[in-house]
C-alpha cells in the first residue's frame, strides 16, 4: 500500500464515499421495510378507506358510525378504534400549559396498536371518558422527570382529566404517531349535538382501524362492510365503495413521491455496490501488472498459493475495513443529517440505533466481507498462470480478459450517465414547476397567523376589528383579509354539490372567503362579481367557483345558477367565477373549488391574515401588527411568514431529492473515473516498449495520447447509447406522478453525454499524456 499509494488512495476514497452512500440509502430503505415492526398484530391490521366510482386512489377515511356497526355484526373482528381528529384542547399542569396533536379513540385502541406504555396499564389507561393518555414529549412539558400517572390536569381550563398512561417513545418510522388520547366519548359528552350533527352517516371523516382474527377471510369481511355502508349511507353516499385495507399500505398515504423514492434508493444503491466493486476490480487489476513477477518469484521459492491469495485478502481487507470505518463516520456526522433535513419532514427522521438496528450494521459488515472476496478476483488470475508467463510479465495481455474490464467499466458509465440524466430532468421539472403561472400573485403578500389561542375570544375579536380596520386606513397597506385558508395550505374539505335545474352532481373542494381574498391575491373574477361586505347579511346564501368547476358543471354562464350541497337543504347562488389558479402545488391538478361568504370580524372562523403591503412598508406594518397583537392575550406568539416563502416551501422535500440525485450522479460519476484511471494506466504499463518505439520512429505525445485513449472514448460513446433510452423509461415513468410535465427532449441527454465525456477525457488525457511524455529509452531498457 506504501509503494502503491495512487491506487491506494484511490480505493480507499471510493469505497468511503461508496460505503457512507450506501449506508445512508440502505438505512432509509431498512426504516421504510420495517415501517410499523412496533405494532404486533400488523399482518392482521387494516384500516378503512373509502373508494368513489372512479376513483382509483381511495381515501382513508370513512363515515363514522360505520366502524361500530362493523365491530357488532361482522365476526371477523377481533378489535377496532377510531384514530379521530377533533377539538386540539390545551392542557394545563399548575402555571405549565401545553397543547399538541389531539386524537379521539375507542378503549380498544391498546388492543388494536401494540404502543408500549412508560407508565401505566393498557387495559385501565382509559378507566372512564375523563382519562387521558399523553406522549413522554407532552408529560416533559408538563411533568418534568416527575411521575405523570393518576395526576390531574386541566383541559381548556375548566374540564379535569387523569392521566391514564404514558407512552413510551414511538420510533420514527411508524406511520401512527400520537401525542395526546382521548376517548370519543370524552369529545361526544364535550357536545353532544355538535358530535352527532358532524359524526353522522353523511360526512366522511372517520379514521377506522380494525384487528382481524387469525384465519378472517378479508373478502367476505369486505362484502359486509360494503353491505353495511349500503343500509346505513344516506342516498349522497351510497356511491362510495369502503374496503378494510393492510395497515402495512398506510405508509404511502398522502405522498405521491414514496414509491419512486424507495424505487431510486434501491437502484441507486445497487448502482453504487456495483461500481465500487467494478472499480476495486479494475483497480486491483491494474496494480497485479506490475506485481506479477513479485508473485512468480514468491512461487518459485516455495510459497503456496494460498499464501500468496491470504495476504491479498488482508490487504484488500485492510483498505475495505478502513474505508468501512471512514464510510461510517462520514454516514453518521454527514450524510445522515443531510438527508434528515431534506426529507425528514415527509418521511420521519432517521436515526440509526445499535440496538434495534443491528440487522442493518450487520448487513454493512456482510457487504464489506462480499467485496473482499470480489477484489481478490484478479490475484486468483496470476496465481493460477503459468509461472513462466508471470515471471515475464506476460498475465492479462489477452483480448478477453481486457474485454471484460472494458464492459465492467461500461456498464460503470453507463449507470453514471442515467443518474446525471435523471438528476438534469429532474431539475427542468422544478425549475418549471418554480416558474409556471400560479393564478394568483404571492410577491409582496404577508400571512400573519390568527392561531394564536385567544385566551378570551370575544375580547379579542372586538379588538381584532379594531386592528382590521387600522389595516384598511393604513396607506401602505394594498389589501387585507382575514381566512380560513390560502393558497398553499387548503383545507382536504370536500362535498357533492348539484345543480338545482339539471340535478347533475360534481365534488367540490370548499372553504371560505372574503370580499378581500381575491383583492389580496390578486385573482382574477372572470364573470359576475366578487363578494360584498356590505352586503352581508344577504351574502351567506352566495359563492364564488372556479372555472374548472364551471366546465365540471357544462354551464356556459355561471352567473345566477343555483346549487345544493349533498346532505343539506340550503340553496346556494353563484354570484362569480375566478380565474383558475393553484391553491395546491404543481404535482396536483386544479380541481373544482367553491368559496361560500365569511364575514370579515368572525375571528373564530379564521386561521391566517392575508395583507398585500408596498414592499418598501413590509416591516413597517409588520412592526405595528406586532405591538397591536401584544395587547390581546393569546397562549402563543405573534408570527408572520411571506407567501412567496410558502410557495417555495411546497418544492423543499422534491429539492431534497434533487440534491440527493445530484450528489449520487456526481459519485458515480468520480468513481468511475477513478476505474477508468486504473484501466488506462494498466492499459499504459502492458503498452510501454509500443509506446516507446512509436516515439523513436517519431510519434508526437498528441498522437501516443489519441492513440491510449481512442478505446475508452468508445467505451463513453457506447455507455451514452445504452444509458439515454433507460434514464428516458425511468423518467418518463417517474413525471407521471406530476400534473404538470416538463417535456423530455434529446438535449438533456446529449447534456449529460457531453458532461461524462469531458469528466473522462480530463481523467484520460491525463494518464495518457503522462505515458506519452515517458522517457523512451527507460521505456526500452527492460530485461
Amino acid at each position: 500500500m506504501t509503494k502503491r499509494k495512487g491506487f491506494a488512495l484511490i480505493n480507499l476514497t471510493g469505497l468511503t464515499l461508496g460505503l457512507a452512500s450506501v449506508m445512508t440509502l440502505g438505512l432509509l430503505l431498512y426504516k421504510y421495510y420495517t415501517t410499523d415492526d412496533i405494532q404486533t398484530n400488523k399482518s392482521r391490521m387494516y384500516y378503512l378507506k373509502s373508494f368513489g366510482a372512479d376513483d382509483k386512489n381511495g381515501s382513508a377515511m370513512t363515515t363514522f358510525p360505520l366502524l361500530d356497526e362493523i365491530k357488532k355484526t361482522c365476526p371477523e373482528i377481533e378489535a377496532g378504534t377510531h384514530l379521530q381528529w377533533g377539538d386540539v384542547p390545551w392542557l394545563k399542569y399548575g402555571s405549565k400549559e401545553v397543547q399538541e396533536d389531539t386524537r379521539y379513540v375507542e378503549e380498544d385502541f391498546f388492543k388494536v396498536f401494540s404502543f408500549p406504555l412508560a407508565e401505566g396499564n393498557p387495559a385501565t389507561a382509559f378507566k372512564d371518558k375523563f382519562s387521558i393518555v399523553i406522549s413522554q414529549n407532552v408529560k416533559q412539558q408538563l411533568f418534568g422527570n416527575k411521575p405523570a400517572l393518576g395526576k390531574t390536569i386541566l383541559a381548556d381550563d375548566s374540564i379535569p382529566v387523569t392521566v391514564g398512561g404514558v407512552l413510551a417513545a414511538i420510533p420514527s418510522n411508524s406511520s401512527v404517531k400520537v401525542e395526546v388520547l382521548f376517548l370519543t366519548d370524552y369529545l361526544r359528552a364535550k357536545d353532544k349535538a355538535s358530535f352527532e350533527g358532524m359524526y353522522n352517516w353523511y360526512n366522511v371523516l372517520a379514521e377506522g382501524y380494525l384487528v382481524l382474527k387469525k384465519g378472517a377471510n378479508v373478502q367476505n369481511l369486505n362484502k359486509k362492510i360494503n353491505e353495511i355502508a349500503q343500509k346505513f349511507y344516506v342516498s349522497d353516499r351510497k356511491g362510495l365503495r369502503v374496503s378494510a385495507t393492510p395497515f402495512g399500505e398506510l405508509k404511502k398515504e398522502g405522498n405521491t413521491n414514496v414509491k419512486a423514492i424507495v424505487a431510486g434508493s434501491i437502484a441507486a444503491s445497487v448502482f453504487i455496490l456495483l461500481i465500487i466493486t467494478f472499480n476495486l476490480l479494475n483497480l486491483n487489476a491494474a496494480s497485479m501488472l506490475s506485481r506479477t513477477k513479485e508473485v512468480a518469484v514468491r512461487q518459485i521459492i516455495g510459497s503456496e498459493k494460498r499464501h500468496i491469495i491470504f495476504q491479498f485478502c488482508v490487504e484488500n481487507g485492510m483498505i475495505i475495513f478502513g474505508s468501512l470505518i471512514t464510510a461510517f463516520l462520514l454516514f453518521i456526522y454527514f450524510l445522515l443529517p443531510q438527508v434528515n433535513s431534506l426529507l425528514g419532514e415527509n418521511l420521519g427522521m432517521m436515526v440509526l440505533s445499535l440496538k434495534s438496528d443491528y440487522v442493518i450494521v450487520a448487513s454493512f459488515i456482510f457487504i464489506a466481507l462480499i467485496i473482499i472476496a470480489i477484489g481478490v478476483y484478479p490475484v486468483l488470475h496470476i496465481v493460477t498462470a503459468k509461472t513462466t508467463d508471470a515471471i515475464k510479465g506476460n498475465i492479462g495481455k489477452t483480448g478477453d480478459r481486457g474485454a471484460v474490464r472494458k464492459l465492467l467499466l461500461t456498464a460503470q458509465f453507463t449507470l453514471a450517465i442515467i443518474l446525471i440524466c435523471s438528476a438534469i430532468i429532474l431539475n427542468k421539472q422544478i425549475g418549471y414547476m418554480k416558474v409556471m403561472p400560479l393564478g394568483f400573485e404571492k410577491d409582496n403578500v404577508t400571512i400573519v397567523n390568527l392561531d394564536l389561542a385567544f385566551k378570551d375570544i370575544k375580547s379579542a375579536t372586538a379588538k381584532f376589528e379594531v386592528i382590521l380596520n387600522s389595516l384598511k386606513n393604513n396607506p401602505y397597506v394594498e389589501a387585507v383579509s382575514a381566512e380560513h385558508n390560502i393558497p398553499t395550505a387548503y383545507d382536504q374539505n370536500y362535498n357533492e354539490f348539484g345543480d338545482v335545474f339539471s340535478g347533475k352532481k360534481i365534488g367540490m373542494r370548499q372553504t371560505s372567503a372574503g370580499k378581500g381574498y381575491v383583492e389580496v391575491f390578486k385573482i382574477p373574477i372572470v364573470g359576475g362579481r366578487n363578494f360584498d361586505d356590505q352586503l352581508e347579511k344577504t351574502e351567506g346564501s352566495k359563492v364564488i367557483l372556479n372555472e374548472t368547476a364551471v366546465q365540471a358543471y357544462g354551464w356556459k354562464n355561471a352567473v345566477g345558477k343555483q346549487i345544493k350541497s349533498s346532505g343539506g337543504n340550503q340553496i346556494y347562488t353563484v354570484i362569480g367565477v375566478m380565474k383558475d389558479f393553484h391553491y395546491d402545488d404543481m404535482q396536483t391538478p386544479i380541481g373544482p373549488l367553491i368559496h361560500f361568504y365569511n364575514r370579515p370580524d368572525n375571528l373564530e372562523s379564521f386561521n391566517s391574515l392575508a395583507i398585500r403591503i408596498n414592499k418598501k412598508h413590509i416591516q413597517e406594518v409588520i412592526s405595528q401588527l406586532k405591538n397591536e397583537f401584544k395587547n390581546i392575550p393569546a397562549r402563543r406568539d405573534f408570527s408572520y411568514k411571506f407567501m412567496d416563502d410558502m410557495v417555495d416551501k411546497q418544492y423543499i422535500f422534491i429539492a431534497g431529492i434533487l440534491k440527493i440525485t445530484n450528489y449520487v450522479a456526481l459519485l458515480t460519476i468520480a468513481i468511475a473515473c477513478m476505474g477508468m484511471l486504473g484501466l488506462i494506466t494498466l492499459s499504459a504499463k502492458r503498452r510501454v516498449k509500443e509506446i516507446g518505439v512509436r516515439k523513436v520512429l517519431g510519434a508526437s505525445v498528441a498522437n501516443i495520447t489519441a492513440l491510449i485513449s481512442k478505446d475508452f472514448i468508445k467505451i463513453i460513446l457506447a455507455a451514452i447509447l445504452i444509458a439515454s433510452p433507460i434514464a428516458w423509461y425511468i423518467m418518463k415513468k417517474w413525471l407521471q406522478d406530476f400534473a404538470y410535465q416538463v417535456e423530455i427532449k434529446w438535449w438533456m441527454f446529449a447534456l449529460a453525454g457531453i458532461v461524462t465525456l469531458v469528466i473522462a477525457l480530463l481523467t484520460v488525457s491525463f494518464q495518457a499524456v503522462k505515458a506519452a511524455l515517458a522517457n523512451p529509452v527507460k521505456s526500452l531498457r527492460s530485461e
